[in-house]
């Protein structure tokens, strides 16, 4: 078992969910499709939010019909119908955070069924998967914390149940649920962290984050051109290097995986055939100069 994340760059237009399906074709083993947003979903349901937020029902919905024709529209490219669910807009919540999680997650829901659509019709038959009723978390509204011990019963007993011959999942990055059916956030870097845990609970080979960028660079390479690529790091140097403010993974991310010493891959899904890097267990020291945050 091996686990993929992508990012909302990713699979921001059919051109990226194309992409995906070749670099998800090539692998042979058993695999768990990890996906975020597409694009800028989420910010485009945050002006949705913040909408229903003041009361301005017309414009939240002329918003939602925005994010609609969005994925309409990449969906169509690609050959899938999309089915949308209409949610409530006139639903009363005290508290901003709660709303912002139940339409936030809209965006991994929708990038995920689209995919999962898409592969299935490109011959890669897979099971869509669902966190928002695996993935079980408190009610701390866009931070959410994971009942670790539930949902990796949860998850484990979802993947066995699948149809015998099932060897591809598809589900979401960021998102999970708590027990009275309400959607949470993970917070900053929730996907990747979400791909983590889901690596850990299943006692994947590896996880591999897919990214715009060739790898773990030396420094932010729209700011510096000389961002060097570093190829093999240490769980703690990566830590240490996420602590340092490099916006390429966050620690706790990590932490999963170094538990159950699964390796962490990021690769370019530009270049898919590129070396890329290696977070796992080494002795190899960090012997570069990063400046990262500076």
């Amino acid at each position: 078992m091996k686990v993929f994340k992508f990012g909302g760059a990713s699979i921001k237009d059919a051109h990226g969910v194309r992409n995906l399906r070749h670099i998800v074709a090539e692998e042979k083993e058993p695999l768990v499709v990890v996906v975020s947003a597409m694009g800028k979903t989420t910010n485009a349901l945050e002006r949705v939010v913040n909408a229903i937020w003041l009361r301005e029902t017309e414009q939240a919905l002329r918003e939602w019909d925005l994010v609609k024709d969005y994925h309409d529209n990449i969906a169509r490219e690609v050959g899938v119908k999309l089915s949308f669910e209409v949610p409530l807009f006139t639903t009363t919540y005290e508290l901003y955070d709660e709303l912002y999680d139940q339409f936030v997650s809209y965006g991994e829901l929708f990038s995920s069924r689209l995919v999962s659509l898409y592969l299935n019709r490109m011959g890669l038959p897979n099971k869509w998967l669902d966190m928002t009723s695996l993935l079980l978390t408190d009610h701390s509204y866009r931070r959410a914390k994971v009942d670790i011990f539930e949902s990796e019963e949860r998850l484990r007993r979802a993947v066995k149940l699948s149809p015998a011959d099932t060897r591809l999942w598809v589900t979401q990055g960021f998102i999970g649920g708590t027990t009275d059916h309400k959607n949470t956030t993970l917070g900053r870097e929730g996907s990747d962290y979400s791909a983590a845990l889901i690596g850990n609970f299943l006692d994947a080979k590896s996880v591999t984050i897919w990214k715009d960028v060739a790898g773990i660079l030396t420094a932010d390479p729209h700011k510096d051109s000389n961002a060097q690529l570093i190829r093999e790091l240490s769980y703690a140097d990566a830590a240490r290097l996420a602590a340092s403010g490099a916006q390429i993974i966050h620690s706790k991310t990590i932490e999963p995986l170094e538990e159950k010493q699964i390796p962490l891959y990021v690769k370019s899904f530009v270049n898919p055939k590129a070396e890329g890097s290696i977070i796992h267990a080494t002795d190899k020291k960090l012997n570069v100069a990063v400046s990262w945050g500076k």
